[in-house]
């Protein structure tokens, strides 16, 4: 028989700890390996409730994308909704997405003209078509034959186009103080958020980079003397019309300009099923979007005329 000592006791105590804990971990990163259940980052620097876009993200793709993985997959999916601001604002979007701080991000281009210029392509041809869901038939279209456009996001800002292309309804001019003809806009302040600032520019009309959740104190505070934007936000939930009263149809058009990413790293760590059904929802959001912003453009217009009423 062999006697241990204390100390070599000791030891075998050690290695024997050691074993069970390497086991453990062993087990433990087994299980990590193998997990079916992701959460993803996902936000926007525009607030939900009054954005077609952001708004659809909430009610439309996220309960979409988890519903699916769930019935049809073997996986799980959550996401964490970061709206409004709370990861990025509308300027610091897209960086967020390429850095990581958000896995999915929806944001204009019209944000991004030195990143993302040839994506503002509709921007330099107003006066198109009133119907967002029409400027994103041709739109879409267009990005699909030209790949060239999207592929950027992937060769230099680290993320993937998803085909979640979405715009806002008819571009209208609202301004504090009532205009007949566009040389009246000389001299006057009006903000916008950049691309489409040449649209009054070239009325002699003084440009003004902003966005919707700052226009509003724009025109409160004298900062701008109007805005060049759609009646959804005017005469909806941004309630613009409250300092800008005076609101004029100019048929500028609507504009496919928002679009959804995924972080390049996010996307090739997801299973392909999990990938696919982001994907198809992409779409689904898309023709949501556009028929949301559709619906509310009249009941902006509507609401505009009774403010026109009430002002005499």
């Amino acid at each position: 028989m062999t006697l241990n000592t204390p100390w070599e006791e000791n030891m075998n105590k050690s290695l024997i700890s050691l074993i069970s804990a390497a086991a453990l971990a062993s087990t433990a990163f087994v299980s990590s390996a193998v997990a079916d259940s992701f959460t993803l980052r996902i936000g926007s620097g525009h607030p939900s409730a009054p954005t077609p876009y952001v708004r659809n993200l909430e009610n439309v793709f996220v309960p979409n994308v988890v519903a699916r993985v769930a019935a049809e997959t073997d996986h799980k999916i959550k996401f964490i909704e970061a709206y409004g601001g709370k990861i990025a604002k509308v300027h610091e979007t897209l960086e967020a997405v390429e850095k990581g701080l958000l896995d999915i991000g929806a944001y204009c281009v019209c944000f991004e003209t030195a990143k993302l210029l040839p994506l503002n392509f509709d921007y330099f041809v107003p006066f198109t078509h009133e119907d967002p869901r029409v400027v994103n038939k041709v739109k879409a279209e267009l990005i699909e034959k030209y790949p060239e456009l999207t592929a950027v996001l992937t060769e230099k800002y680290n993320q993937v186009y998803l085909p979640g292309l979405s715009g806002f309804d008819d571009y209208g001019i609202g301004t504090v103080e009532p205009w007949k003809k566009a040389d009246e806009l000389k001299g006057r302040k009006i903000v916008a958020a950049g691309p489409n600032l040449p649209w009054v520019s070239l009325f002699g009309a003084i440009p003004v980079t902003s966005t919707l959740p700052t226009m509003y104190n724009d025109m409160a505070t004298g900062v701008a003397e109007g805005t060049v934007i759609f009646p959804t936000a005017h005469g909806g939930g941004y309630k613009f019309y409250e300092v800008a009263p005076y609101w004029t149809v100019t048929g500028f058009g609507a504009m496919n300009q928002n679009i959804l990413t995924i972080n390049a790293n996010t996307a090739a760590k997801l299973p392909a099923d999990v990938m696919a059904i982001i994907e198809e929802e992409s779409l689904v959001y898309s023709a949501a979007v556009n028929e949301d912003a559709w619906v509310n453009y009249e009941k902006g217009l509507d609401k505009l005329v009774k403010v026109g009423e009430q002002k005499g």
